[in-house]
């Protein structure tokens, strides 16, 4: 059996242990039960806190564009929003050009709640990147972009 064959699933020998996806499905899985239990202590959701974080880099930023970013569905980004509103973590304007966009910025609040949770979740980080080089770590992001390249193309049906 070649390399890649082993890590085919078409292949009669394949096992799970050798899937690429199944592994990387595995660990996202672990890390952000992780991520779920060490927020909800600081009274944080994932989805608020992956929200917060795309929001760091580019705000203000649309429900569609934070949608895309954040992985969650557009109607799910919109409650996500309401509640975070309601909180006062986020402040939400229409955007200049197109009034039907809303645009979300982070409130002071939102950034300061925001400041407070990074350096636990680096924590969280680390741990789970011990062992693990720069360099191994800068390849995993290169491969992954290739993989995640190679499905934006259209489907195999």
């Amino acid at each position: 059996m070649s390399d890649r064959s082993a890590y085919d699933p078409s292949n009669p020998e394949f096992r799970l242990e050798n899937s690429p996806f199944y592994l990387m499905a595995h660990a996202d899985y672990k890390y952000h039960e992780d991520m779920d239990k060490v927020l909800h202590k600081h009274g944080m959701s994932k989805p608020i806190y992956r929200i917060m974080t795309v929001l760091r880099e580019h705000q203000p930023a649309s429900i569609g564009a934070l949608a895309e970013a954040a992985l969650i569905k557009r109607p799910t980004v919109s409650r996500i929003i309401d509640r975070m509103i309601e909180q006062g973590l986020v402040k939400t304007s229409p955007n200049r050009e197109d009034n039907r966009i809303t645009e979300v910025t982070l409130t002071p609040a939102g950034q300061q709640k925001l400041g407070k949770l990074t350096p636990i979740v680096g924590r969280q980080f680390a741990r789970a990147m011990e062992g693990v080089s720069d360099r191994d770590i800068a390849y995993l992001l290169q491969v992954l972009h290739r993989i995640s390249q190679n499905l934006s193309k259209l489907p195999i049906e």
